[in-house]
C-alpha cells in the first residue's frame, strides 16, 4: 500500500506541480538546465523558446513551456521508497484502479476520453526507469481531426531520489503524432546525470 501510495503522490506531484526553477538554473539562450546539487544537465531543443513556468511546489525543480508546439517538460523529485530496490518492480502498480482514476479523472475534467495509460520498461541515462505514456483525445468538429494530449513520464532512482520527468504534448493533432514522438524522444534523449 506504501509503495502504491507513493507512485500516486509522484503522479500528482508530475501533473499538478508547476515550476520554472526551485534549484539549478536554467540557460534561457542554450536551453539548458543544469542541478550540480543533484548532478543533472538537461539540454532542451534550442531552436524553440522555452518560458518558465511558476513554482508550486517544493518538489518540481524544473518546468518550462514552448507555446509553438504546445510541449510542456517538467523535472521532480522525492525521496526514494527505502523498500523499493529496482523501479521496474513498481511497473505492475501503475495500471491499478487507484492510479488510473487520476487520469480518467483528469480527462474528463478536460473535456477529453482518456485512451489508455501504458507502462513499460525503460532506461534513462543507463538506469532502469518506467516510462508511462498516458493518451486523452478530443474530437473537433470544426477541423474535422482528433486532438490529443499525449504525455510521456520516466521515473528512475538515482542516489535515493525518485525522480519524475515529463514530456507533455498538450495539444497534438492526430497527424501531428509522429512530430510531437520525435521532439519528446530528442526532449528526453538530452537528460543527463553527471555520476
Amino acid at each position: 500500500m506504501k509503495r502504491l501510495f507513493t507512485i500516486y503522490l509522484v503522479l500528482f506531484c508530475s501533473i499538478v506541480g508547476i515550476a520554472q526553477t526551485t534549484s539549478g538554473a536554467w540557460n534561457e539562450k542554450t536551453a539548458i538546465y543544469t542541478n550540480t546539487n543533484h548532478k543533472i544537465t538537461w539540454k532542451l531543443i534550442e531552436e524553440l523558446e522555452w518560458k518558465g513556468r511558476p513554482i508550486l511546489t517544493n518538489s518540481t525543480l524544473f518546468r518550462v513551456r514552448n507555446d509553438d508546439t504546445q510541449i510542456l517538460v517538467s523535472l521532480s523529485i522525492q525521496d526514494a521508497d527505502k523498500s523499493t530496490k529496482d523501479i521496474w518492480d513498481m511497473l505492475p502498480a501503475y495500471n491499478s484502479k487507484e492510479l488510473l482514476a487520476f487520469p480518467k479523472a483528469e480527462a474528463t475534467r478536460n473535456g477529453m476520453e482518456l485512451q489508455y495509460v501504458r507502462p513499460m520498461k525503460s532506461q534513462l541515462c543507463g538506469l532502469h526507469a518506467n516510462k508511462v505514456k498516458t493518451d486523452m483525445t478530443k474530437y473537433s468538429p470544426e477541423y474535422k481531426l482528433t486532438m490529443h494530449s499525449v504525455k510521456y513520464m520516466y521515473q528512475f532512482i538515482y542516489s535515493d531520489y525518485l525522480y519524475t520527468l515529463t514530456v507533455w504534448g498538450l495539444s497534438v493533432w492526430e497527424d501531428e503524432l509522429e512530430d510531437f514522438d520525435y521532439l519528446a524522444t530528442k526532449i528526453v534523449n538530452g537528460f543527463k546525470i553527471d555520476y
